[in-house]
Parts: C-alpha cells; structure tokens; sequence
C-alpha cells in the first residue's frame, strides 16, 4: 500500500515536471527504481529468500498428521494392511489357511512429531538463509545502483546535447550571415566567386552536423523513456547552474556503502554458516514422537468373517517416545563436504580482499578524473572567449581581403570547437562526479550538489 501511495506522487511530480518542461534528475532516478523490470526481478528473488528464511524458523514447530484408510483385500492380508504413509501397522491374527476372499477393513491415525533439539542445526541452516537474504538485497542494491547511473548518464547526455543543438544552430547562422556578406563582396568584386561557393558547401555542412546531433539526441530520449518505462515522450531542459557551476571535490572521507562490497561480505558469512551447518550435520538428532490410531477389521480373532465390522473401528491404541539419530558412517562424507566448503570459504574471503582493494583503487581514479574534469572545465570558457575574439578578428582581416577563405573557416570551427567543449567539458566534470557516487555506493553526493 505504501509503495503504491509513493509510487502515484512521483508519477503525479513526474508529469507536472514534463508538463512544464523541467525534468529533475531526481524525479528520474525516483521513476525508474519503481518501473525497471530488472529491479522488480531483484526485488522478488530477495522476498523469495525471506520466505525461506520463515521456512527454517518454522521447523521448530512440531508437526501433526491424520491419515485414514479404508481397504478391500484378501483375508490373508486385511488385518496386516497398512498404506505407506502415516499410518503405523497394524498386526491381526493370523490365518490358518490361504483364503483369497476380500474383506473389508478400515484404519486410522494421528501422528506427531517434534524435533526441539537439533544441536545448532536448525540455528546454522537460519543464519545461512539469512545470509543468503541479505545478500540478495545488496545485488538488488546493486542493480538499482547501475539503473540510477545509466538514467543520470543519460540525463547529462541530453541536458549536454540540448545544448549542442543550439552551439550548432548557432553555428548555421553564423554560416549563412558569412555567406550573405560575401556575396556582397563577391558582387562587388572584392572576393572571388569560389568564395561564394564554397560557403554555400560550408552552410550545407553545417546543416548535416546540426541533424547529426539531433538525431543523437533523439535517440538518448527514446534510451531514457525505456528505461523509464514511460509512453511519454521526455523533454529535458537541464539545469542552466550545470554549465555555471562545477562540482566540488568531495573532501571527506566517506563511508563505503558499495553494494558490490556488502555482497562479497555476506558471501563470506553465508558460506562460514554453511560451514558451520555442515559440521553439525553429524550431530545426534533428538524427536519426540507420539501416535494414536485405530483399525477395524471384517475379520475377527477367531476367524470368523464379518465384513461390516470391517468399516468401523475395535481397536484402539497410543503411544509416546523419543528417538535419538545419528549418522555413524556418515561423518567421512561429512568430513569431506566441511573441507570442500572451508575451500569455498577462502576463496570467498579472497574476493572479498580482491573487490576492496578494487573499489579502493577506482576512488582514486574517480577523485582524479574528477580534479582533472574540474580543471579542464576551468580552462574551458576561456578558450572559447578567445576563439570567439579570434573569429571576430578573421572575419574583419577576411571583408578587408588580408587572408583567404581557408584562414576564416578554421577560425570558425575553432570557435564551434571551442563551444562545444565548454559545454561538454561542464558534463564530463558532473559525470565524473556521478562515477564518484557510483563507486562510492551512494547517488545523494551528486543529488545533494545539483540541488544546491
């Protein structure tokens, strides 16, 4: 019921977000560890270990079983007839000859079973399962993990890509403004009339990388609603503070809370319960048993045949005890299986030590790549001023005839160049940061800065 309260607001945030235009990474992520299959998949593999762990809990419960039977047989075997199952057999007099005539007889019976002891069986086989339980919803954290990322991947990517498509309209424009003023020179004989044409191919060009980009945009939405799960298409402005402001460097020394490391540690623990409920499997086992049951036979003790006391009850009897098993031969198996699992045991224990040191070493290289973004991001918006002062100077030196077409058109792709960096070098820092997060098993250290 909860979850389907909180699943109607973010649905209701969602398309009052898309109807206004402005798409919160938050209300993304929020969306899609609600819709994705994979996680719903996850989710249920974890309730599925639950229930077993409920399974192990219960067997502490003793059981209780009624069985009847009703039989038509030969009157050598009515009065020894018992089903397999539950019932316990029930002798009767023998016959003195070998009479094949059938006779009617009828049984019944209860059962109990009780196994109080079990010599910390029971308690191993619980904390194994749920070991296997808690591991589950670290892999479902782990999935959820690598959703988030690839919506917030596609979230920057589109936010970047909205502003691509207006560095390369931009681009057009500036095309076709050259163009029309060297007409103008090209009829006053100023510029010769290649110029004129090769402008013309410069304008075309320009078009052809504007489409490109559009259709790579396109496509990133048409990847996010799916993954989503949404038939609405999604329009993403993006936050304009992405291309102002750059991430800061996470300073303090965080918690590890990668799910990755979580599952490898309680891999560790469910393979030493495991261990642990091998070891006991050769302990006694202690049942208390009880039973009552009752028969009737068409036959009675003296032989006499009297088919309709066969569906009644004439006997009745109970019994109480206690039963102590132990596997005496089986402990050379048991003793094999403990050092096969006390081997799985170390190798668990060694990927454990392999995924920390791991994850250790992709933090420094997400702290670096991130320190690395920043500083590029730093240089970025003075590169473009200067190729864009650069352009304004070429564009003058080419109406004034003292350089060639060639000169003007690379100073104009530097400037689109150089445009193009800026905004990509701003994503880039925000992804890292978002590899950051990713690493460090924990979204809210980019959701907490975008937000601010």
């Amino acid at each position: 019921m909860k979850k389907s309260v909180i699943c109607i607001v973010i649905f209701l945030m969602f398309f009052i977000h898309s109807s206004v235009g402005q798409i919160t990474l938050k209300s993304l992520i929020d969306m899609v560890e609600l819709n994705y299959p994979g996680i719903a998949a996850k989710q249920s593999e974890a309730d599925a270990f639950k229930e077993r762990v409920r399974l192990e809990k219960n067997s502490v419960i003793p059981s209780l079983d009624a069985s009847y039977q009703l039989n038509y047989a030969t009157y050598n075997n009515i009065t020894g007839m018992s089903y397999p199952g539950n019932l316990l057999p029930i002798s009767g007099p023998p016959s003195t000859d070998n009479f094949y005539d059938p006779v009617p007889g009828t049984a019944a019976a209860l059962i109990f079973k009780w196994a109080p002891l079990t010599f910390g069986q029971r308690a191993a086989s619980i904390d194994y399962y749920q070991k296997m339980y808690e591991k589950q919803l670290s892999e479902l954290d782990d999935e959820v993990m690598k959703v988030k990322c690839r919506v917030a991947i596609l979230y920057f990517d589109i936010v970047s890509l909205n502003e691509l498509t207006a560095v390369y309209k931009k681009n057009i424009e500036r095309s076709e403004s050259n163009l029309k003023q060297i007409s103008t020179l090209v009829i006053s004989g100023i510029r010769p009339s290649v110029d004129s044409l090769q402008f013309m191919g410069e304008v075309s060009k320009a078009r052809a990388e504007f489409y490109k980009i559009e259709n790579i945009l396109e496509t990133r939405k048409l990847e996010l609603q799916e993954l989503i799960a949404s038939e609405n298409s999604i329009e993403i402005q993006g936050s304009d503070s992405l291309f102002v402001n750059l991430p800061r460097l996470p300073l303090e020394i965080a918690e590890e809370r990668n799910p990755l490391l979580a599952m490898a540690q309680l891999d560790v623990e469910a393979n030493k319960s495991l261990l642990k409920q091998l070891n006991r499997s050769w302990a006694p086992r202690f049942d208390i048993w009880g039973t009552t049951n009752a028969r009737g036979s068409g036959i009675w003790y003296d032989g006499t045949v009297n088919k309709a006391d066969g569906l009644s009850f004439s006997r009745y009897n109970y019994g109480l005890g206690i039963q102590i098993t132990m596997p005496i031969i089986e402990i050379s198996n048991v003793r094999i299986k403990s050092r096969r699992q006390e081997a799985i045991v170390r190798s668990s224990e060694s990927s454990l030590e392999l995924i920390s040191k791991s994850l250790s070493r992709q933090e420094s290289v997400a702290l670096n790549e991130l320190a690395t973004s920043i500083k590029i991001a730093n240089e970025a918006p003075v590169e473009y001023e200067y190729n864009e002062l650069a352009f304004k100077a070429m564009q003058a030196r080419y109406n004034s005839g003292l350089i060639d077409f060639s000169e003007l058109i690379k100073a104009q792709y530097d400037l689109l160049n150089a445009e193009a960096n800026y905004r990509i070098a701003f994503i880039n820092s925000w992804k890292s940061l978002l590899m950051l997060s990713v690493v460090r098993g924990d979204m809210n250290i980019i959701l907490n800065q975008i937000k601010e």
